[in-house]
């Protein structure tokens, strides 16, 4: 292995020999898992500048959709797209599903000829218009990603691009008790509303598909996994007699082993005993394939609960959205004890720092000894 630390630095740094050159460098990480990314990128690097010499020029626009295509099949895919289309001057109406134009970067401009001048003309006019630094940092962070990408693949790009440092601030939102079962009876299967067939009316593929919905979000409440982590999981990784999951992380690249609780348990027992002989997925779409992204139902429940009213967004500091679900599992074990670590290992986050956004809601000792203290100084004066 090429990396070594020295005494002086926390980080990894890498060494390797090369066409009789030795090449000495940090890779700029404490990780070691993201330093031999960085060995292997700068290795690809220096193998094309050696055998390719001048490396192959593209599109900022064709390397984006080269970026895309090979994450189709994430459950962010499609809001990726979203982005890349606005990047270039098209937002998409998301309910009369037509284009207009927007600002955007020109479509013919080279991976290699952009400057920071153009990030940070496109910063600019995206606050003008009102765009949140959330939505501004996605964007800009796709841009990055490509780039990088494209330049590990061979292609030329720029690479002296000071990216700008997007605050974003946020309060957190999470289900409470009440949130949930609210959540809960807008998907219970077995319940009927307004504009909603009855229960004897429904066909077999209607009552599959308002199950699912309810299954799939128990399934996401109970383990805190990212709805592709659910959605794409086979049997296979699913442990009814030891109550266990093996969970592959595709976002980050590794694999956890997760207990069932018991209401999640029965979910899968009910739907192992129901499955079809040759079903291959827990949550399949009609074709008999993984189900995927297709969460428009369950946004729709979140709405019916009351969960996104303006007022009730204002008091709780935002929208509920899926990923809403695996902050509220997050939420349950911070409230009550569980540590920020095992937690971080609980979600499979990569870096422990993605865990921070949940250390308020620890459990606050200083505060109770200072009602404690203040009790007893007023027992004392009465």
């Amino acid at each position: 292995m090429a990396l070594h630390k020295r005494e002086n630095s926390s980080n990894w740094y890498y060494q390797f020999q090369f066409k009789n050159k030795k090449y000495v460098g940090s890779t700029g990480t404490a990780n070691k898992t993201k330093a031999l990314q960085v060995e292997r990128e700068i290795r690809n690097k220096v193998h094309g500048e050696v055998f390719l010499g001048q490396a192959e020029e593209i599109t900022l626009q064709h390397a984006v959709l080269k970026y895309l295509e090979t994450r189709k099949q994430f459950s962010y895919y499609r809001g990726m797209e979203s982005i890349s289309r606005k990047m270039f001057g098209s937002k998409r109406n998301p309910k009369t599903l037509k284009d207009y134009s927007c600002y955007g970067l020109p479509s013919d401009i080279m991976a290699h000829e952009l400057q920071t001048k153009d990030i940070e003309r496109l910063v600019a006019r995206r606050k003008a218009v009102g765009d949140k630094p959330a939505t501004i940092k996605h964007e800009v962070g796709l841009i990055s990603s490509t780039l990088r990408e494209m330049q590990k693949l061979g292609y030329r790009v720029a690479r002296d691009i000071v990216f700008p440092q997007l605050k974003t601030s946020y309060r957190l939102r999470y289900l409470d008790a009440s949130d949930e079962a609210a959540l809960l009876r807008e998907l219970d299967p077995h319940s009927t509303r307004n504009g909603v067939k009855s229960l004897e009316e429904r066909t077999s593929e209607m009552r599959r598909n308002v199950q699912d919905n309810y299954d799939l979000v128990i399934m996401l409440l109970d383990t805190g996994c990212r709805y592709s982590e659910v959605a794409n999981l086979p049997w296979s990784r699913v442990d009814l007699d030891a109550g266990s999951l093996s969970i592959y992380r595709s976002k980050v690249n590794n694999e956890d082993m997760l207990y069932m609780t018991s209401r999640l348990k029965e979910v899968l027992l009910r739907r192992f005993g129901e499955r079809q002989a040759n079903a291959r997925y827990v949550f399949e779409n009609k074709a008999g394939k993984a189900r995927g992204y297709a969460a428009q139902a369950i946004k729709k429940a979140m709405d019916r609960a009351g969960l996104n009213d303006p007022e009730v967004v204002r008091e709780k500091g935002g929208k509920v959205t899926m990923h809403t679900l695996r902050h509220s599992y997050a939420s349950k074990l911070v409230k009550n004890g569980i540590s920020l670590y095992e937690v971080s290992v609980l979600l499979g986050h990569s870096d422990s720092k993605m865990t921070q956004r949940y250390a308020h809601l620890a459990p606050n000792d200083a505060s109770r000894k200072a009602v404690g203290l203040i009790d007893s100084l007023h027992a004392v004066s009465d």
